[in-house]
């Protein structure tokens, strides 16, 4: 009998936190569920960690004799899996809690439109809980119309852990290659363009930050700043005949914030040079953000943290916004 649930884990060179990840998963109090772990070709001692899972039927791993990046170890495991839904936990992640799958699955069960189901989660750093990202204080399902109206100006869904219904991810297709960074996006927008989602508003996973995982490396900020355009023009090609009138008048402003996305997660990590970077390339696409809001919105904090330097920005930041959550002024 096909398990209900499928995790697909990608490993490359997580040796250190992967048995984590699969623990996180075996140790759910929903049992129906099966892991595909796929070993990119480590070179570290990962091989050796999977070995321990060789006993539990629960657990398939794949070993790679060459490495070929996330995307197609995302598709590999994506056209393996037997689960009613799927999911990818990045092996450096986990799972904050034993009842993630119980709960998504119980939003399934009960609403048989939702097609994809997220949760918030925890920004982990030195082992150390961060911060807490909770797109919405309660948990909710809605159109995806009404959630693809959100997403169009950015992803605040983690990757790891958001659930696809396995027929609409068959639907979707496998991950574009094209879109190595923005791929989980151009996922949720599709779906949400048709299907309605459910969204769990207890942290369900940790996202760790460290040296080597994606966000950190980054790509040039030209290369990001075009896929995020291409990610969101694929998304509103996906909407159906009759979108709403909003989310299709609010295409142009939404592309033009797509360029800067990255400019302003440099800006936020105190990356000067990249975010001037992102915010040239944004303006030598489209000349006519030299008079729009976007830029007058950007190039003040951006200016702040060239004069002040990072530490000094970040302070400065934290302190108008406890001002503003004070009611003293709009930031």
């Amino acid at each position: 009998m096909d398990p209900r649930v499928t995790f697909i884990v990608p490993c490359y060179n997580y040796g250190r936190f992967v048995a984590q990840a699969i623990d996180s998963i075996l140790n759910q109090s929903f049992r129906d569920i099966e892991v595909i772990v796929i070993d990119d070709a480590s070179t570290d001692d990962s091989a050796e960690v999977l070995k321990r899972y060789r006993s539990d039927s629960r657990v398939h791993v794949i070993q790679h004799g060459t490495n070929q990046r996330h995307i197609r170890s995302y598709n590999e495991g994506l056209a393996l899996a037997q689960g009613d839904f799927v999911a990818i936990l990045s092996a450096d992640d986990y799972c904050l809690s034993s009842t993630v799958v119980e709960r998504a699955v119980a939003v399934f069960d009960r609403n048989p439109r939702v097609g994809m189901i997220y949760a918030a989660y925890a920004v982990v750093e030195d082992e150390v809980i961060a911060t807490h990202i909770i797109p919405s204080p309660e948990d909710r399902v809605r159109p995806g119309v009404d959630e693809f109206r959100s997403l169009m100006w950015g992803n605040y869904v983690l990757h790891s852990g958001t659930f696809l219904r396995r027929e609409v991810q068959a639907e979707l297709g496998p991950y574009d290659a094209t879109l190595p960074q923005s791929g989980d996006w151009d996922m949720w927008l599709r779906t949400a363009a048709r299907h309605d989602v459910g969204y769990i508003a207890e942290p369900m996973y940790a996202y760790r930050m460290h040296h080597s995982n994606m966000q950190s490396k980054g790509i040039p900020p030209r290369q990001q700043a075009d896929q995020n355009v291409r990610t969101l023009e694929r998304g509103f090609a996906a909407l159906p005949p009759g979108a709403p009138a909003d989310i299709l008048g609010a295409r142009g402003a939404a592309l033009r914030h797509a360029l800067l996305q990255t400019a302003y997660f440099d800006l936020f990590n105190g990356r000067r040079m990249r975010a001037w970077q992102g915010v040239a390339y944004a303006v030598r696409q489209r000349p006519e953000m030299l008079l729009g809001a976007e830029l007058r919105r950007i190039l003040p904090r951006l200016l702040l943290l060239t004069i002040a330097g990072r530490d000094r920005y970040r302070g400065t930041v934290e302190a108008l916004q406890k001002l503003r959550r004070h009611g003293a002024f709009a930031l």
